[in-house]
């Protein structure tokens, strides 16, 4: 994994985390490894441009109910009788089950078709939990015929020992005898405030008195058979209430296989939704795999791509004998970017992402992938960075066959040019001499030439403009690179005699080579307007390619509507010839004509149009995201609200931030952070009220100082106890852990607090306290 880190996969991974809406799949992105085959690449492939289908309507299911799936489905199969706050848990799972198959159902691709059958049926379930539970979690008072007798009951008789002690309470006799004309309650029964020395003069039971003992509270006789008959009540309300609770319990216990297979496919969907969406980001596409070529059309960094800064894109083919790519060119030139968009194409590819790269690319399915990038030194293996980096080319250099990549920045650069050029070359003979793919960039003069027709090492090089000096990023196959040395001295104002001195000092070839420069320069000038030419036959062509498909699409389109059109009136001719049919040929005619009718539509119906997944024009792109919509700002490189319909340029309003823009539609993508849809799919498909555990609070405070966390939090507990809400959690991370023992000594201590408990490992670890609110 250390080698990846230097090629920026790491960061590629955080990226498409970031998407992620439940703990569960963050952790399954992050532990994303290479497929088994292309075959399965290719099904990862399929299924990240099917779940980009169902993102493409303006919607992102979210799974945020996994967090809190460990809590609950434990004692689930136990059978454990769930408390209210579990089984909101569960409703809220149920409901974004729903949501899910809601986002679902209109997507015709085999992908979203799967799931959706295989989802639980959480209609079932949720009908159940809401015949007990209000939304809130709170049983309902008609949750059952007895619960609802006793609660009747129980209100009745309040009101009639409220009445009888209201009645007492404006009793001239008692005002001497009450300390205040107001009735309480003590230990559950209802009381009135009598004062100290007088309770004589009212016959009933004594159930505490006052701190200062200048009031007693006393039951009056009249009202003790009926306060004794509430008790009661209270307490064959808790019995059924827990009757209640342990039946929808034990039903839920029984949906516990249902319930875990649904939870799978959830995450599995966070998973492939968040590459769905980091795919439409980047613009990557998916690609095909060649056992002996590599053929990177376009290719380009994820994360420049990101960026929202113009990318100059690169064509890189390695076919027939040619599969070592020899990188020279000027200093920051963009040998280094090359290289890693190179070894990330690779291993995305390998693990079944879409590329930064043109459709039309072909790469090998790479079985392994060994990186030689920056610094490799080691302390504590006593290694230096040149002994290192001599470490990992003898690795290299065990390697066989064109299912390996090699890539190494700046072969043998770190000693002696002379020894290092000749150990370079050796390196380079013993991978050509294997037969593997490598892409290696090098400054040493003497690696750049000396290599035949016949050899396996392609020269090429990054341009740079000769007339400013500065690199154009743009490679250019077939011919060396220089690094400019002495070219960079002058441009920089470096004194003449210097630059001629060191002139004076090269090597005869080096200086003839020097002097050849202009005519290689020109070479590739030529190379780079033939190389611009190209591109811009190849875009127009793609242009005039998606033109012709759409006219395809709407050419079908209307077929289908024409030939829909033709079958109604055919059926419609069936219908009255039958019904006009003499009664004597009534059996035969209708038994001839309805099988002409049968047959109709099998003979002219068309074959149906596979939706693109993406907005095909302005109309469909206005259907998918109205006004008020998110959307990804490439050029901003953050999300945006559309704030009006494509006008006839196709151009949108977009407000982002503080910024309004007007762009194209096509410069828009899928929100980066898009809004929790749940409540919107699941009123669109049913009945059921929403009230999600998403609605719980959360406190991020990592990165704060233990003084202002608990601030934070001391006033974010105020609030939703005030809010009366039932849960919070609290972010805190790990670090040096004093922050984490800092906020759960307070919790422990605090007076809204009921319990905390630490986040399970599928959600967020050690790093997340989840607390249940309540009084303690």
């Amino acid at each position: 994994m250390q080698d990846l880190v230097v090629l920026d996969w790491v960061e590629i991974l955080e990226k498409i985390r970031s998407h992620a809406t439940s703990e569960a799949a963050r952790e399954t992105v992050m532990t994303t490894k290479p497929l088994s085959s292309p075959e399965a690449a290719y099904a990862s492939f399929q299924e990240i441009a099917q779940a980009t289908e169902v993102l493409n309507q303006g919607v992102r299911p979210f799974m945020q109910s996994l967090d809190l799936y460990s809590t609950w489905i434990a004692r689930l199969r136990k059978s454990a009788v769930l408390k209210n706050l579990e089984i909101k848990d569960v409703r809220s799972f149920c409901l974004e089950v729903l949501a899910l198959k809601e986002a679902l159902s209109p997507i015709e691709n085999e992908w979203a078709q799967n799931i959706s059958a295989s989802l639980m049926k959480a209609e079932e379930p949720l009908s159940a939990i809401d015949q007990i539970l209000t939304p809130n979690g709170e049983i309902r008072a008609d949750a059952s015929e007895t619960l609802f007798r006793l609660y009747k009951e129980k209100e009745r008789l309040a009101r009639e020992v409220q009445s009888t002690l209201d009645r007492l309470v404006k009793d001239h006799q008692m005002e001497n005898v009450l300390q205040d004309k107001y009735v309480t309650t003590r230990d559950g029964r209802w009381v009135l405030p009598v004062r100290s020395g007088m309770q004589h003069h009212l016959p009933g039971v004594i159930h505490g008195s006052s701190q200062t003992k200048q009031t007693v509270f006393m039951e009056p006789e009249k009202v003790i058979p009926t306060n004794n008959r509430l008790r009661q009540i209270e307490v064959e309300i808790e019995d059924e209430i827990e009757r209640l609770l342990t039946e929808l319990s034990r039903y839920l216990s029984s949906k516990a296989s249902d319930i875990e297979s649904s939870r799978v496919l959830l995450e599995e969907c966070d998973v492939r939704f968040s590459q769905a969406q980091f795919a439409s980001q980047v613009n990557a596409h998916p690609i095909q795999f060649s056992k002996e070529s590599m053929e990177l059309i376009e290719v380009r960094h994820p994360l420049l791509q990101l960026s929202g800064k113009p990318v100059v894109s690169n064509s890189v083919l390695l076919e027939g004998r040619k599969s070592i790519l020899l990188l020279s060119g000027p200093n920051a030139g963009g040998k280094t970017v090359l290289l890693k968009s190179i070894g990330l194409a690779a291993q995305m590819a390998r693990c079944g992402l879409p590329i930064c790269a043109s459709e039309t690319s072909k790469i090998p399915f790479f079985k392994d992938i060994l990186i030689g990038i920056g610094d490799a030194q080691s302390v504590d293996e006593e290694l230096s960075t040149f002994a290192a980096h001599l470490k990992i080319l003898s690795k290299a250099a065990s390697l066989k066959h064109r299912d390996n990549l090699i890539l190494i920045d700046e072969i043998c650069g770190s000693t002696d040019p002379e020894e290092g050029s000749a150990l370079g070359r050796s390196f380079i003979e013993t991978f050509s001499n294997n037969d593997v793919f490598a892409v290696i960039t090098s400054h040493l003069g003497p690696l750049k030439s000396g290599w035949d027709e016949e050899s396996r090492v392609l020269n090429g090089s990054l341009e740079y403009d000769p007339k400013t000096g500065r690199p154009t990023y743009q490679f250019i196959a077939g011919i060396p690179g220089d690094s400019l040395a002495i070219q960079t001295a002058k441009r920089v104002g470096v004194s003449q005699a210097i630059v001629q001195r060191a002139l004076d000092v090269l090597a005869p070839a080096t200086r003839a080579r020097l002097e050849g420069l202009e005519q290689i320069e020109q070479l590739k000038s030529d190379i780079s307007i033939l190389q611009e030419h190209l591109r811009k036959e190849t875009n127009a062509a793609l242009a005039m390619k998606k033109k012709y498909e759409g006219l395809l699409e709407q050419f079908n389109k209307d077929k289908d509507e024409w030939l829909q059109r033709t079958v109604k009136k055919a059926e419609r001719k069936v219908e009255e010839a039958i019904a006009q049919a003499k009664v004597t040929e009534t059996f035969k005619r209708h038994t001839a004509l309805q099988e002409i009718k049968y047959k109709l539509p099998e003979i002219v119906k068309a074959k149906p149009i596979t939706q693109p997944g993406a907005p095909e024009n302005a109309e469909d792109f206005a259907k998918r995201f109205p006004p008020g919509s998110k959307v990804f700002v490439v050029s901003l490189n953050q999300d945006g609200i559309v704030q009006s319909t494509p006008n006839s340029k196709g151009e949108v309003l977009v407000l982002s931030g503080s910024v309004r823009l007007q762009l194209h539609w096509q410069e828009l993508r899928l929100p980066g952070k898009p809004q929790n849809p749940t409540s919107q799919l699941v009123r669109q498909g049913s009945s059921f009220s929403v009230a999600l555990a998403d609605d719980d609070r959360t406190l991020d405070l990592r990165g704060k100082t233990v003084e202002d966390a608990l601030s934070e939090l001391e006033l974010a507990l105020d609030k939703a106890a005030q809010s009366r809400e039932d849960r919070m959690k609290i972010i805190h991370g790990h670090g040096t852990e004093a922050l984490k023992k800092a906020v759960r000594t307070y919790l422990s201590r605090s007076i809204y607090v009921k319990k905390w408990k630490a986040g399970s490992p599928e959600g967020g670890g050690d790093g997340i306290t989840w607390v249940e609110l309540g009084e303690a």
